[in-house]
């Protein structure tokens, strides 16, 4: 058992405050997400030609101002944690997208973007060439990165006011540096000194209501809007006390999958423009495997699908292990099922999405939506 003499207080007193505000996730213990795993991975999404691929988005590396992570820690950290792809969006600079990896690495495939700063607010853009406009309305940054096949999504939602911005594919709906601003600092600073350090993590994943009511808002304008996950990964903190900020267990607490016919960059980020996503806080157990789907006549409509009301629609949600179950409609809670799966025959018109919580009421899996439409 590790023990924290009294002078180190300060250090660590110093360390946690880092973490709140310097925008870097900073943690100190290995672990493997529990419950059940998929037995083979990619794992088919069972009746349509897709693949459940599980992913880190917002991570930052050496070619950032605020980070010093190689690549060769990331690919480790991914394999470790089953990761198959990685978004690196360091600050953006001429180089973070010149010399930003691409491709396969070991098994992983890397996108580049960027973290780029709005009057609006804080930009997250993927598939990128070239940097986009620096300082610029959000919209023009979304619009400059749909003109490189790219996406942009609201990053650090909390701190946007106004999300009626034109082209955004998404929003960032949870982010781990996002749950450590959240929280009372006193709070945190106990968990760290005194608690299992395991506990920090699960101190850190946090839903904040407000940018849930937010994001309902813009389904019902415009869906989808495709929800991802913030790991918001730097790895680059030194402290004086043990070894903190590694990439593994960032990783192994946040991810984001997307739902593809195969691993390629052209893929994924189709899969993003469809709202083909779901987020899950894997330290409360493995997500991969987690489906919400409608099911009619015409076969199988996954996450992202708008589709027309009748009799035989029906809406399935199937989770990796016994969850709670929320189906909500245009925001609102129409259906809880304490279970693994759950069912809506001829579900009414309106947004359907999915949250999942855990026996002891922690966040645990978010879906992106379906609509369904009134019937003809």
């Amino acid at each position: 058992m590790r023990t924290r003499p009294l002078r180190l207080l300060p250090a660590l007193a110093a360390a946690l405050s880092l973490l709140v505000t310097s925008g870097c996730s900073v943690f100190t213990t290995m672990y493997e997400t529990p419950g059940p795993k998929p037995h083979v991975r990619p794992l088919p999404v069972e009746g349509t030609g897709l693949f459940d691929y599980k992913g880190v988005l917002h991570c930052h590396g050496y070619l950032s101002h605020d980070s010093d992570g190689t690549i060769e820690e990331i690919v480790a950290a991914a394999r470790n944690a089953h990761v198959d792809f990685v978004g690196m969006t360091d600050h953006q600079t001429d180089a973070s997208i010149r010399d930003g990896q691409r491709g396969v690495v070991d098994g992983v495939l890397f996108l580049v973007g960027c973290e780029q700063r709005s009057p609006q607010g804080t930009v997250l853009a993927l598939g990128l060439r070239e940097p986009i406009k620096r300082w610029q309305h959000a919209g023009l940054l979304a619009k400059d990165a749909a003109a490189q096949g790219g996406v942009a999504f609201l990053c650090h939602a909390e701190s946007w006011k106004d999300w009626d911005v034109a082209g955004m594919t998404g929003v960032e709906i949870v982010n781990l540096h996002a749950g450590a601003n959240a929280r009372p600092k006193a709070g945190t600073l106990f968990t760290a000194l005194l608690m299992p350090l395991r506990q920090l993590f699960e101190h850190l994943c946090y839903r904040d209501a407000e940018i849930f009511r937010n994001w309902d808002r813009q389904l019902a304008a415009r869906h989808p809007f495709t929800p991802i996950g913030g790991d918001d990964a730097h790895a680059n903190i030194s402290a004086l006390v043990s070894t903190i900020g590694t990439y593994d267990e960032v990783f192994l607490t946040l991810s984001t999958h997307v739902l593809a016919p195969e691993l390629s960059e052209e893929t994924v980020l189709e899969a993003l423009r469809l709202g083909r996503t779901y987020v899950a806080f894997d330290i409360f157990g493995e997500g991969c495997g987690f489906d919400f789907r409608a099911v009619d006549a015409q076969g199988v409509h996954v996450v992202g699908s708008t589709v027309p009301a009748s009799p035989e629609l029906q809406l399935r949600v199937a989770v990796p292990s016994e969850g709670h179950i929320q189906l909500r409609r245009d925001g609102e809670v129409v259906r809880e099922v304490v279970g693994r799966e759950a069912v809506v025959d001829d579900p009414e018109p309106g947004v359907w999405r999915v949250e999942v919580h855990t026996a002891a009421g922690s966040p645990w899996l978010f879906s992106s939506s379906i609509k369904v439409t009134a019937g003809s």
